[in-house]
């Protein structure tokens, strides 16, 4: 198989690569204050008082944190600390692993799916859907539990016959991927289901895939011990927390078919139906699929809980494009020559050209524009310096971000630019997105730090630049002229 589709595994490889590169930062704060701001904790960057709630209520696995700071450790004794190349390492770590996933769906399925022009899609949309690509470099645990996940389904179909190892393999793979996200408990309970079920298998094979499921468990209470110093519960504390005393509807609710608008809207209508339209027909004529047994239940629960966001669904991101071509086999088989059809040709052709667009802007776009600001700041000043800023903390990112900040920098907020204190021993840095506080500092200091580049100013008509509201930090060495 990969020889036949070589060019495409290169192509996305290196694609990959590019999007684990340029796409630094984060899709959501949380993906960064309970992953990277929790393992600084342990590496002395950051103190209990600054990290999320969910810390103090112990409600969150440490296996994430637990990767960072290995991560950390291994790669300062090779003299490589700079915690962007660290986070840049862990996004290669997440795109290799998602890559390994796809392969092995693709290696599991290729061979079942009637038709070359199915396959080819199939492969086309497994590495190159746009935010799949973009998905896959997140170092979140919405990625790694997915993929993981996949890993484990696409293995137990590829082997066919398993043998104990083989089945304790899975169950290990799966408790991994519960490790990394506890929501997908009902992805794995759907699959066992599947398995006993539809699939036939003796309850002792379940039996084996649950002690690989127990041993990853009792490595995550390990990992929980050694990170809140004390012997914890977390999916319990989780439970407590989110269920019994319901905190996540504080952060807003929304009604069941909130998932089915959100898709379909920021999928891009009308090309966001082929990441609904498929599995619906799945579930409708051939309720049987192990696809349907493991995504059903997720989506049921999801649909329940009050408090709704996208990316709790970002887990089932790997399996759309298996979705899809088994959903074209069914419209083949149930309305022959449709998918033939001058519209469907029109359709999938808009399609490509679209996905190309977004790929190539996702792939080379930062997910946490400040990110960037950060990097320049750590990178040019490792001397003391305080950072001034009069309206916004520019390190507020929901909570103040620490693992990109070194420790001899200092935030101070000021009420004008002419209260910054000018000193030999510090450098004072000012931060602004206020147009006329940058023209103040701007004309006897130096722009250090600005998201634009250069070259962007000279296509600067109307003036767009100055009414944009982008950082822009300086060096203050003078007064800023009034």
């Amino acid at each position: 198989m990969y020889k036949q589709y070589r060019t495409i595994y290169l192509l996305s490889a290196l694609l990959f690569i590019v999007a684990a590169y340029f796409s630094q930062g984060f899709y959501h704060p949380d993906e960064h204050a309970q992953v990277m701001e929790f393992a600084g904790l342990k590496l002395g960057l950051t103190e209990k008082a600054n990290l999320a709630w969910e810390y103090g209520s112990q409600m969150r696995p440490a296996i994430q944190p637990f990767i960072v700071y290995v991560t950390h450790r291994f790669f300062g004794w090779l003299s490589i600390d700079s915690p962007f190349a660290i986070a840049f390492i862990l996004r290669l770590f997440s795109a290799a692993l998602s890559f390994l996933s796809i392969h092995l769906l693709l290696k599991a399925f290729i061979d079942k799916i009637n038709g070359e022009k199915l396959k080819k899609t199939f492969v086309l949309l497994s590495f190159l859907l746009w935010f799949a690509v973009y998905n896959s470099v997140r170092f979140s645990s919405e990625n790694l539990a997915g993929h993981i996940f996949i890993i484990a389904f696409a293995l137990f179909i590829g082997w066919g016959n398993l043998n104990a190892r083989q089945y304790f393999i899975v169950g290990l793979l799966l408790g991994l991927s519960f490790l990394f996200r506890y929501q997908n408990m009902f992805l794995i309970a759907g699959f066992l289901a599947w398995i006993l079920f539809i699939n036939k298998n003796k309850f002792t094979d379940i039996l084996v895939i649950g002690l690989g499921l127990l041993l990853a468990f009792g490595v995550g209470m390990l990992i929980d011990r050694w990170f809140y110093d004390e012997w914890v519960l977390s999916i319990w504390k989780y439970f407590e927390e989110n269920i019994l005393k319901d905190k996540m509807s504080g952060f807003g609710t929304s009604p069941w078919y909130f998932y089915f608008v959100k898709i379909f809207n920021e999928g891009i209508p009308p090309f966001s139906l082929l990441y609904i339209v498929p599995f619906v027909l799945l579930v409708i004529y051939r309720p049987k699929n192990p696809l349907v047994w493991i995504i059903l239940p997720f989506l049921a629960v999801h649909f329940y809980i009050g408090h709704k966001e996208l990316r709790f669904l970002f887990p089932l991101i790997g399996f759309i494009p298996l979705l899809a071509v088994q959903g074209g086999e069914l419209i083949n088989e149930k309305w022959q020559g449709l998918l033939q059809k001058k519209f469907f040709r029109v359709f999938t052709v808009l399609f490509w050209v679209y996905n190309g667009v977004f790929l190539c802007l996702i792939s080379f776009k930062s997910a946490e524009s400040n990110v960037s600001m950060y990097k320049e700041i750590y990178h040019t000043y490792t001397q003391p310096a305080v950072l001034y800023y009069t309206d916004r903390n520019p390190y507020d990112r929901a909570l103040v971000i620490h693992y990109y900040k070194r420790e001899n920098l200092r935030m101070q907020k000021i009420n004008s630019v002419n209260e910054i204190p000018l000193s030999a021993d510090t450098t004072a840095l000012f931060a602004t997105c206020n147009e006329v506080e940058a023209a103040a500092v701007s004309k006897n200091n130096t722009m250090i730090y600005h998201i634009l580049p250069e070259w962007v100013k000279h296509f600067n008509v109307t003036h767009w630049v100055e009414r944009t509201h982008f950082w822009k930090v300086y060096e203050v060495k003078n007064p800023p002229v009034k």
